[in-house]
């Protein structure tokens, strides 16, 4: 899963502080918790229930592409309106209710049309509430002291909780009938619902008015040495977006009953959260350039597992990858992007590192996957974007170079 804004040192995220008390922690942990905790229900689900209401493949692929697509335009422009509308707890508020409100009609939708527009209705409200609560949580953070990355663990928590617990609400085969996951949109809004409500327990958050994007951000990364990494993040992202788009649909060919896929979602998460803990001193002994090239290495090796029909003990392993996949690729790459940035810049900077990766990269990843899924089986396409991900590692070897160090910075984390 992905994770917004952290304190990153040059080598490694760092901790913040411990001023803040502990009432105001268990408010931002117990916040968090519940924030996460729906998407945990979608997220494994949604595109597996597509698949079992008959939607080609590329089809699956357009409509993957819409939250990343989504995530370009979207938070901008409801982190601009938070700030201008005073408390931004209002506006949080109001994005989680409309979520709730629009998630539970995309189990009735009956054509595709109807399901792309409830896609980019839904998304446009759903993922951008994570930047405005990190906002909330960092301006608390900076003035009170505290560690942002053990308030944020929460959320990983709450992301897991429903993917061991639906182990009990699931049928338990493999192969079912799309009405199968119809407990998905029930507790999706029920959970995100009650998440509109926590808000409440956040201290207040006053926003200043200005602009959101500075396109001097862009003239400060026109140098070879963010092009380079930009180019290879882009294409590994992009290949990555295929096991988002189908690994819950990979484990239903393989025979994996619906109550245990959950499962092996959890363990990506906790591979993830471990290697947190770890990355800092990584980055230290092997530096920035060769840990964002592991992590490349990882995208390599998971996805070319995955062509291949494995047991539960060896999809249970390749998850494990997670750790490479998602964390170390995250925190070196937004560590090298905030090093190259000015400090004035560093906001705007983040926001076209994520635009790029998180956003244009998994984009075209999630459609092209489609498209290679139909055209070369579930199987095919995995080895065809395993190489996708080789060639980035490749060039990464070759063309990145170790970003000059800065002193401590601000940046965020996907």
């Amino acid at each position: 899963m992905r994770a917004p804004a952290a304190e990153v040192r040059g080598s490694g995220v760092s901790d913040l502080g411990h001023g803040m008390d502990r009432s105001l922690k268990r408010r931002f942990a117990s916040f968090y918790f519940f924030l996460f905790l729906p998407i945990g229900i979608h997220a494994p689900y949604l595109f597996l229930y597509f698949k079992r209401l008959g939607f080609t493949d590329s089809q699956l692929g357009t409509l993957a592409a819409v939250t990343p697509l989504l995530n370009v335009f979207a938070p901008p422009l409801w982190g601009a309106l938070a700030d201008m509308f005073g408390d931004r707890r209002r506006m949080l508020a109001a994005l989680l209710l409309c979520a709730a409100l629009v998630f539970p009609w995309l189990s009735q939708a009956s054509s595709f049309g109807v399901t792309l527009a409830l896609m980019i209705v839904f998304s446009a409200f759903a993922f951008p509430p994570v930047a405005i609560a990190d906002a909330i949580a960092l301006e608390n953070v900076e003035r009170r002291g505290g560690d942002y990355g053990r308030l944020r663990m929460w959320g990983s928590l709450g992301f897991a909780v429903p993917l061991i617990a639906f182990g009990l609400v699931l049928g338990k085969g493999a192969g079912q009938s799309a009405a199968s996951l119809f407990p998905i949109f029930i507790s999706y809004t029920i959970f995100r619902l009650i998440s509109a409500a926590w808000v409440g327990v956040l201290p207040a958050s006053h926003g200043e008015r200005r602009g959101f994007f500075d396109l001097r951000a862009v003239k400060a990364f026109a140098n070879w040495r963010f092009v380079a990494l930009a180019s290879c993040a882009v294409v590994a992202m992009g290949a990555m977006s295929a096991y988002y788009l189908y690994f819950t649909i990979y484990l239903d060919e393989v025979g994996i009953a619906d109550n245990v896929k959950g499962y092996f979602w959890a363990i990506a998460v906790a591979s993830e959260t471990t290697m947190m803990i770890f990355v800092g001193g990584l980055v230290r002994r092997i530096g920035l350039k060769w840990t964002f090239t592991l992590g490349l290495f990882g995208c390599a090796l998971r996805l070319f597992a995955f062509s291949f029909q494995l047991g539960p003990a060896g999809i249970a392993a390749v998850q494990l990858l997670h750790a490479l996949t998602f964390t170390t690729v995250t925190v070196s790459s937004i560590t090298f992007v905030s090093r190259l940035t000015p400090p004035e810049l560093r906001a705007s900077g983040q926001t076209v590192w994520m635009a790029l990766t998180g956003g244009i990269g998994a984009a075209a990843g999630s459609k092209l996957s489609g498209v290679a899924a139909g055209a070369f089986g579930l199987m095919g396409m995995f080895r065809v974007f395993a190489g996708v991900a080789a060639v980035a590692l490749v060039a990464a070897v070759i063309l990145v170079r170790e970003p000059p160090e800065r002193a401590p910075i601000r940046a965020s984390v996907e």
